[in-house]
């Protein structure tokens, strides 16, 4: 009988979970409410509520699992959980002191995985208030507990991150490009191109514009290899910006022509409103 509800049980968690994922977000609330006392079900409401965007209700739901006192994973899971509808609801020192905890006990089951994390949120939570030299210390702090190259990709581009808004365009530089060559290696195309157009405009920024055409020029090749209609349209444009700050108005003009004649095929939002402000 006891092996049958805990069947039961798990069984209605996995669904629980599954319709959050499906964007299902009310019916995974009902299934959670028929769990009230166990704190994996209160998680999954949280993250349900938080995709109906009740953001208060959801920051009910995490803090009624903590209450349940859960162990290991899920501890750490809620207080992360918390902290980050806390963040959306613009409370960064309650963020700050959930995503302190969930470190704190991510630390204490030697949890590297979830260390990282933890370091990673709390630096995004002060890069959004503005403290970027302390946003960068966590970042650092969670690059040192990267296990593989998608992680430390996604260290290096927030440290570049907070050096760009410190002025370090040196160091933002030189970051990001370790980004982009991890990301080439391990990344989706999707963060490759964006990795490297960020990297294009920090040259642009410091007034390299070798560096930023040949980084554009890269990622024009990759685009064009990989069948990314869209990233050699938006490539264009970035690359347009950079000509015409050279001084370069017919390349910047040619390059604006050709971004046109694929977003004319695409039909895509984004890159209309970027053809726009561009022409």
């Amino acid at each position: 009988m006891v092996s049958n509800i805990s069947f039961a049980k798990d069984a209605a968690l996995e669904s629980c979970e599954a319709a959050v994922h499906g964007h299902q977000y009310a019916q995974a609330v009902n299934i959670a409410e028929q769990y009230a006392g166990q704190p994996e079900f209160w998680l999954c409401k949280g993250r349900a509520q938080a995709g109906l965007a009740q953001n208060a209700a959801a920051q009910e739901s995490f803090r009624q699992a903590i209450a349940l006192k859960p162990q290991g994973v899920d501890l750490i899971s809620a207080h992360m959980l918390l902290g980050n509808a806390q963040e959306a609801a613009k409370n960064t020192a309650g963020a700050l002191e959930n995503y302190q905890q969930a470190l704190r006990f991510s630390e204490q089951q030697d949890l590297r995985r979830y260390m990282r994390v933890a370091h990673n949120l709390i630096g995004e939570a002060l890069y959004g208030n503005g403290q970027h030299a302390e946003s960068l210390q966590a970042f650092q702090a969670g690059e040192k507990l990267a296990a593989n190259d998608d992680e430390r990709a996604d260290s290096y581009i927030h440290e570049a991150m907070a050096y760009q808004q410190l002025q370090q365009l040196d160091s933002a530089i030189e970051y990001q490009l370790k980004g982009v060559m991890m990301l080439q290696k391990s990344g989706t195309p999707e963060q490759y191109a964006e990795a490297s157009l960020t990297l294009g405009k920090l040259f642009t920024s410091k007034k390299d514009y070798v560096g930023a055409g040949k980084t554009y020029q890269r990622l024009m090749a990759y685009a064009r290899e990989n069948g990314g209609a869209f990233y050699e349209a938006k490539t264009a444009l970035y690359w347009a910006e950079t000509k015409r700050e050279q001084g370069d108005m017919a390349g910047a003009e040619q390059l604006v022509k050709e971004a046109g004649a694929i977003a004319l095929k695409l039909q895509d939002a984004e890159l209309d409103e970027m053809l726009a402000k561009a022409k």
